[in-house]
This record gives structure tokens, sequence and C-alpha cells, in this order.
């Protein structure tokens, strides 16, 4: 097939020069140190206090349980929980937790707490207030969160026993003789917010470090007896760093610098080796060379954006929360936006030293209207009408128009949410289909400028 046979042969070439290899392996590598040089050792500011709703619909646990618990000390003394706790229910005791959180600073008696939390008794009123950013993000805890923390402990201790507290009657002094704990429960907390927006981005991460931690001490027993109850120490952010929120960003913007080695490329082709006047003569259709040409951009593209990947989870530190191939299929849609605009310079341009510096100067500018790597100025166009992966509908901004900004906000979901890419589907929409299209008029417009002119000399 001779589109295969055109994108086998460029790389064939590329591959055969040892110096175009290098730079090859060793872009993305140096792309990748650069930016944890430059954001790794930046923190996590440990001064703000981010604002959080909370909507508690958690019933707490049933009355014939709590009831059983309390004539049963013995039992209630190895838990790990309280009486309080019995009255209001675990999703209290985590808003508890997330009222009384510091850092943890240089200041020895440093009192600077974490969230301010607002109460919620509608969710949608929450919502409305993650909208209009009057909150940072909204944590809405599920009807059976105590039952789900109690089956949590509960398969933890058959874990630790090989036998449920239920089914406990064997020992000497003391037998259960109260209901059954819940076993293999599960519910899911929802953290809601904009996830273009950096204090969401950065309350998410704090939240989901005090989730995992209050998890732990779920399932610890206190064999020594009496209550444990719940603490948590202060908080530190250091093993975070702006890199982290930025990364997907970044590899936006890796994508978008390919436009100008794309166009590069194929001015090259067009002025300096005369191909495409040897295409022009030959039986090779205009469309079957330039699709031969979008393919070796996907394998190039694929290639860096895997090496830069690999090392920034390897060796720089980046821990994805998702999805990593959901991630790459989001990137190798966004290279059909940068091949179109590698073609529109191609086509606009006769020197492939031009070519790629102007492909380089309206990169930058491209990634930061995009919002790689901080949020971009908010010119809404439509308000309330973008649905998000977290449910809610945020305004259509001018930079909306730009594929570019939607792979970044995909990536982020993905990447630091753990959405999938099904609950980004608007995102991906945007994505593709203005790529596509752009893609189709580029081709149409190198075309006419490349195959039906005067063959060069």
């Amino acid at each position: 097939m001779l589109i295969l046979d055109i994108a086998i042969r460029f790389l064939k070439e590329l591959f055969r020069l040892k110096i175009s290899l290098v730079v090859l392996l060793a872009m993305p590598a140096f792309m990748g140190f650069m930016f944890a040089f430059a954001f790794g050792s930046v923190g996590l500011d440990e001064a703000e206090t981010y604002t959080i709703g909370i909507i508690n619909n958690d019933e707490g646990i049933g009355d014939g349980l709590a009831a059983y618990l309390r004539s049963d000390p013995i039992l209630l003394n190895n838990l790990p929980f309280n009486e309080t706790t019995l009255d209001k229910g675990f999703a209290a005791d985590f808003i508890d937790i997330l009222n009384t959180t510091i850092y943890q600073t240089d200041e020895e008696k440093s009192e600077k707490r974490i969230f301010s939390v607002l109460e919620y008794d509608d969710q949608e009123i929450g919502q409305q207030a993650v909208e209009e950013r009057q909150i940072d993000a909204l944590v809405v805890f599920p009807e059976n969160y105590s039952n789900t923390t109690l089956s949590a402990f509960n398969n933890a201790f058959f874990f630790q026993n090989s036998i449920y507290i239920h089914n406990l009657s064997y020992l000497p002094y003391w037998s259960y003789n109260g209901p059954p704990f819940p076993i293999n429960e599960n519910s899911e907390i929802l953290i809601i917010g904009d996830e273009g927006y950096s204090r969401y981005q950065i309350a998410k991460i704090i939240l989901d470090k005090i989730f995992s931690i209050f998890n732990e001490q779920i399932k610890a027993l206190n064999y020594a007896g009496g209550n444990l109850g719940f603490s948590l120490a202060p908080i530190t952010l250091e093993e975070y760093s702006i890199f982290d929120i930025i990364f997907p960003g970044i590899l936006v913007f890796a994508v978008l610098m390919q436009a100008g080695m794309m166009a590069a490329f194929l001015v090259a082709e067009f002025a300096e080796t005369k191909t495409i006047a040897r295409v022009r003569l030959s039986l090779i259709k205009p469309y079957e060379y330039i699709a031969g040409v979008t393919i070796y951009a996907f394998v190039i593209s694929f290639i860096q954006l895997s090496i830069l990947m690999v090392l920034a989870i390897v060796a720089l530190g980046f821990n994805p929360a998702g999805n990593v191939i959901e991630a790459m299929i989001v990137l190798m849609l966004t290279i059909v936006f940068t091949t179109a605009l590698g073609f529109l310079l191609a086509g606009v341009f006769k020197s492939s030293d031009t070519a790629g510096q102007s492909a380089g100067f309206l990169m930058t500018p491209l990634a930061f209207m995009s919002g790689a790597f901080m949020e971009a100025p908010t010119i809404t166009i439509l308000p309330k009408v973008f649905p998000t992966a977290s449910g809610l509908n945020r305004d259509f901004v001018l930079w909306d128009i730009l594929p570019s900004t939607h792979a970044v906000n995909a990536l982020r979901s993905i990447l630091l949410y753990e959405f999938s890419i099904l609950d980004v589907w608007a995102d991906v929409l945007f994505v593709i289909i203005p790529s596509l299209v752009l893609l189709f008029f580029s081709m149409i417009f190198y075309t006419k400028r490349r195959f039906r002119g005067d063959i060069p000399n």
C-alpha cells in the first residue's frame, strides 16, 4: 500500500541518521528534566486555606447495631471509634477532621487550617457554589458511608483473623450476639470541582491524602483497649510540587511543539530534497503522500510522548492517579491538531528554518492560552453550558475554540483525578472534531500550494 510505503520510507531514513535518532530520543528527556528542574522544587503553598462545601447524606450506623455496641463495652473499647461516632456516623467524624486539620510548617505552634468548611443541605446549591467559585470543591458523602466504613473494618478484621466480628462466638469470656456487621459494602465519596481551577487541583490532592490516612485508621484495631477515636497529624505537602499539577499541560505542550517539527520536515521535503517534485511526476496521488506523512508524524510523536510519560513516572516522581493508556489516547488524538498546524505552516513558508522557528514562536503562547501551565484569563462566550467530568457545567470560554485546551482538561481529569476517558467525552469530542476539520482544510491548502503550482527546479 503506497500510503504505508511512504510512511515506512520516512521512518527508515530517520533511523538511518544517527543524529536525528539521538535528537528524537533526547528531546522528550530534555524537556522532562527541564520542567522537573524548574517546577519540581516548587512546593504547593502551605499558607493557603481552601474553602470546601460538604453534603452529608450519611445515614449513620443502624439503630440496632448502634444500640448493641453501646451495650457491649468489651467490643466497643476494641473498635477504632467511640460512642460519639455511634450518634453522628462516620461522615461527621470525617467532617470534624476537615475542620481541624492544620498544616505542618516550620513554626512549632502553627495553627494554619487547611480547610474552611461550609455545609449544604442541597447538592444543587453546593454545585452552584462550585460553578461560581464560591467554594473550591464540594465533598458529597453517600447515604451508606457509615456502613461502608464498618464493612472496611469488618473485612480488615477477617483478613487478620479469618473470621468476621459478628461470627465471634468461641471466646470463653465473650461472644457476639448482635446484628450482623456490614460485609463487602461499597460506596463512593464524590469530590466535585472544576478540573481546570488551580485551587480545586490542590484541594483535591489534600483531600485524597486525608481520605487515605482516614481509611487506614478505620482499619486499625485497638488491642490495648479504650477508645481510639480519630486523629490526624498536621499535613505536609513536601512530597507534592507544581510539576505534579502541570505535567498534563507539559504533555500537551510537547504535542504542540511537534507542529514545528512537522512543518520544517514538510518544507524541507518540498524545497530542499525535491521529493514533492518527484512525487508529482510519479503515480502517487497527493492524498496518499499526505496520509503517509501523517502516519509518520503519528509514529514519531507516539515514541516521544511515550518516552516523556515513562520518564516522568519512573525518574521524575510523577504519580498518575488514572489510566495512562487512556491519557495516551487523548494525546494521540491531539496529534491530529498539531499535524493540521504543521501542514498549514508548511503551505505558507518556503524555508524549513523559518517554518520551524515560526511554529516555535506560535506554539508557546498557544500552550499558555490552552491553560497548559496556568489558568488563562476567563473570557466567557456561553455561561454554564460545557459538561465536565465532575458532572458540572462550566462556562464555554474563548480558549475553548482550541482543541489543545480540551486536551489539557481531559488529561488533568484522567491523570490527576482518576476519571475515565468516557467521563471526559465532551473534551475528547472538542479535541477530535475541530482537529479533523482543520486537518481537512489544511491538507487542501497544502495540496494547492505544493502540488498544483510550478514544479520546483
